[in-house]
């Protein structure tokens, strides 16, 4: 055999190592390389927010999540700035795995910005806006990120999970629970959901998710309840990108 056959066959071995680690990417991230989705947040029936999400696959293999939440209604008349949020995270080993997380508000009296980043190398996630830095637990999420962390472990079919969210004041320990499965009408027509209760302690506050396998279970309809108040019901007005 000789150098140039060598040189020939290293070439297609690579070219193939390659090609099977750009789908062994492709195939650990379940969304679709863009999608888009709408969700409008009400209390009483009042409409009070909107929050636009946009998802992307970056080059790099990571996923990007981009939300702008605006005040509605009513609430436009108190609140005059909106809101923005930056995730982006990986999927490594079937758990969904922060990178980066930033949060603003914009407008308006109240004013917070983050800027998370998760040290995995140190054990640390630093917010490099205030200085501050929590030892990272191993099932740690961001605001967001929390919510695709769930939809992977619907995807893999498990019925209760634990996580660790990072809040930029504290570690908080979140607990959820699948409940059961429904059809439900939507902007979208009528899906098929599964109900994921998050239960925290006291027993004063619960949320339900219902997420929708069809868009990879994506919540289309949020509940927030808390003894003592109208519940806040946030539900999808739109998506995009799902096929």
């Amino acid at each position: 055999m000789g150098w140039l056959t060598l040189m020939i066959i290293r070439q297609i071995f690579l070219l193939l190592l390659f090609l099977y680690s750009a789908v062994s990417v492709a195939d650990e991230i379940w969304l679709p390389d863009r999608f888009s989705v709408v969700y409008r947040l009400s209390q009483a029936g009042i409409t009070l927010v909107e929050l636009e999400r946009k998802g992307r696959l970056a080059e790099d293999g990571s996923y990007i999540i981009e939300s702008v939440a605006e005040p509605r209604g009513m609430a436009a008349w108190i609140l005059d700035g909106n809101t923005e949020e930056r995730s982006q995270w990986v999927v490594e080993d079937g758990n969904v795995v922060p990178l980066r997380y930033t949060y603003r508000e914009n407008g308006g009296s109240r004013k917070k910005s983050m800027d998370l980043e998760y040290d995995r190398d140190k054990g640390v996630a630093i917010d490099h806006h205030s200085g501050k830095q929590w030892k990272l637990p191993d099932d740690a999420q961001d605001q967001t990120s929390i919510q695709f962390a769930i939809m992977e472990r619907l995807r893999q079919g498990e019925r209760e999970f634990h996580y660790s969210l990072l809040d930029g004041k504290r570690i908080k320990h979140r607990h959820y629970k699948v409940t059961e499965s429904k059809m439900l009408d939507t902007k979208m027509g009528r899906v098929e959901v599964v109900g994921v209760r998050e239960i925290r302690p006291g027993g004063k506050r619960h949320s339900l998710f219902w997420c929708a396998p069809r868009f990879g279970y994506l919540p289309v309809r949020i509940e927030q309840h808390k003894k003592g108040s109208p519940s806040l019901i946030t539900v999808v007005e739109n998506i995009t990108g799902f096929h």
